[in-house]
């Protein structure tokens, strides 16, 4: 199944006649160089699938050649040739977008989760709830509570779009409980990726209902990404929680966070601190006018004033914090503490305020925070199961992934669907190979699940191709697969694992490329982390560089301070010089180095 460097006349001539010998599975080997190219227009391919489908037919292999006619189009064909097979069946129905039938298929296949999902398309929210009702009951869920989770949720939302508030309400209780529980166990095995999507629900919980759970969801995302060294993230979430408390009005919460927001970027040498540090008194002199408004107590407004005045007095502003005074000088409190307000009214007259520059987080460093239907897409995965055709099947039927996608979907689909082995308990090891590097060139995340599983092959060939296909796909989870290469018996695979680390540099590698720097014993190990860290271009990893320029071993800090000189992030030149001016001794010298080499 090669990829290139083919004369594609003579392989279609071969091919051609070989068919017409009736040399069916001969045919297809030269079938799948001329499919398994990165560029072929889309008229050419869909005739070598058509040639491919009628040979997978020959051969007996229904599977794969009701998959192919699917895909082209022909649904009738491919609905007599899954007769036999329940998903198959589904996937037609899908096709067909006839979602209460792919359900009842979907269903007779022991697929509860996608059927329930169908039913959601077609409307039927009833019929929905009584799968996830079922789902929810599965023993196979007992000891999985972020899959339980993510099952009372889905039934809780049902149970919502019916009208039963009470039972939506107990569903949505236990689903919180249970992915908070979940999210304590990824903690504790340092999968940190997997408790952020358990917090990442709980804010949907919380957007949905009370602030409570919003909040938890919240600041449970900010402290993950803020123990993984991700501060612009963190500003961000940060961000997203306060628009949202203000909002639902709860104006002590948003004051609260705006605080909790200036300290972290006070503490990270940012220049938000002022911003959010104003922010907050703003919100403070909102929750008094409020209270005024709402016929409170005196104090309660005069207690957020005060509040207020502490954050402008930090900030220097004293025309805001004079204004305050004069505010509180006309509330209905006791004469001793009026006149006590306007006095200091009066003494801050004419005093300057600190026009010191107040920017707040720029654009250009804000990502996308939007979330996933994370409780429907691993419900998904969960029922798949890592099996690499199913998961596939997802994707060729999704139109919103482009066409190169879906056809490297359905060619990995096909290599698994079409092989002679097909039909046996397990696949062997060299079929497994084989779906490794399609499953790596699809480039997407549901291509991890699957090679995930993989990875506990007890043959070392199919570990290693494993590592080679998570080469190609950029996502933070790949690394709980490269970790566990890292650490693997066989050498080829270690060496493998060590390209990938390599070979994977994007922003949110950073937080795994550094906890690899860190632990990894082996030298080669270090370095290959190093560089790729010094390859994101973001300011938390030149940060770690220059802090291997400081403290690193000597051949570290050679790599580090190289990676620094070709730093391209705009913020970096002013990073160099603020951390320049601070140090001293040998480091300063070695900056100083990197500066003239960046020209300044």
């Amino acid at each position: 199944m090669g990829v290139g460097g083919i004369d594609k006349r003579q392989v279609e001539r071969d091919a051609n006649e070989l068919v017409r010998a009736g040399r069916w599975e001969d045919a297809l080997g030269k079938l799948w160089l001329l499919v398994d190219r990165s560029h072929v227009i889309d008229d050419e391919f869909r005739a070598y699938l058509r040639t491919m489908a009628g040979c997978y037919e020959q051969l007996g292999r229904k599977r794969a050649a009701g998959a192919a006619w699917l895909f082209l189009g022909d649904l009738a064909r491919a609905n007599a040739l899954a007769q036999s097979v329940p998903l198959d069946l589904a996937r037609c129905a899908v096709t067909a977008r006839d979602h209460a039938q792919a359900a009842r298929w979907f269903e007779a296949a022991g697929w509860l989760g996608h059927a329930a999902i169908q039913l959601e398309l077609a409307k039927n929210d009833r019929g929905a709830r009584v799968l996830w009702e079922r789902l929810a009951d599965d023993t196979r869920l007992r000891d999985d509570p972020y899959t339980q989770g993510l099952v009372r949720f889905n039934l809780g939302r049902a149970c919502a779009r019916l009208g039963d508030a009470e039972p939506a309400r107990r569903q949505q209780v236990a689903a919180m409980h249970l992915l908070t529980a979940a999210a304590d166990g990824f903690e504790q095995k340092g999968l940190r990726e997997r408790a952020f999507d358990c917090y990442g629900v709980l804010l949907t919980i919380g957007r949905e209902g009370s602030f409570e759970n919003l909040a938890e969801g919240y600041l449970n995302c900010v402290r993950i990404l803020r123990e993984d060294g991700l501060k612009y993230y963190v500003l961000q979430y940060y961000e997203d929680f306060q628009s949202l408390a203000l909002q639902r009005r709860e104006l002590h919460a948003a004051a609260t966070l705006y605080r909790e927001a200036a300290e972290f970027a006070r503490r990270q040498s940012m220049p938000y601190a002022r911003f959010y540090r104003a922010k907050g008194g703003e919100t403070h002199v909102m929750a008094a006018e409020r209270a005024i408004e709402s016929g409170a107590t005196a104090e309660l407004a005069e207690n957020s004033y005060a509040a207020a005045i502490d954050a402008y007095n930090e900030l220097g502003l004293y025309s805001r914090v004079r204004e305050i005074y004069s505010k509180l000088a006309a509330l209905p409190l006791s004469d001793k503490r009026r006149a006590r307000y306007s006095r200091l009214a009066q003494r801050l007259k004419g005093m300057a305020d600190d026009e010191t520059p107040m920017p707040s987080f720029p654009d250009y460093l804000r990502m996308d925070t939007a979330y996933p239907e994370i409780w429907r897409l691993d419900v998904i995965e969960w029922e798949q199961a890592g099996d690499p055709a199913e998961t596939m099947a997802e994707v060729v039927q999704d139109d919103k992934w482009p066409d190169f996608t879906r056809r490297r979907a359905l060619l990995c689909r096909l290599a698994q669907l079409g092989s002679p082995d097909a039909g046996a308990a397990s696949l062997r090891p060299q079929t497994l190979s084989v779906l490794a590097s399609h499953l790596g060139r699809v480039e997407i995340y549901a291509a991890l699940a699957p090679l995930e599983r993989m990875l506990g092959h007890e043959d070392a060939r199919v570990r290693a191709a494993v590592m080679r296909a998570v080469r190609q796909l950029f996502f933070k989870r790949s690394f709980v697969s490269i970790i566990k290469g890292l650490a693997d018996d066989d050498a080829s695979v270690r060496r493998e694992a060590l390209a990938a680390v390599q070979s994977l540099h994007f922003g949110h590698a950073f937080d795994p490329l550094s906890r690899i720097y860190r632990d990894a014993q082996d030298v080669e190990t270090r370095r290959a982390a190093l560089a790729s860290i010094g390859k994101i271009p973001s300011i938390e990893a030149a940060e770690l560089l220059i802090d291997v320029v400081r403290h690193g071993e000597r051949h570290e800090k050679d790599i580090a301070r190289d990676l620094l000189v070709r730093a391209d992030h705009p913020d970096v030149g002013a990073l160099l010089r603020k951390s320049h001016a601070a140090e001293t001794g040998p480091a300063r010298a070695d900056l100083e180095r990197v500066l003239r080499a960046r020209g300044g």
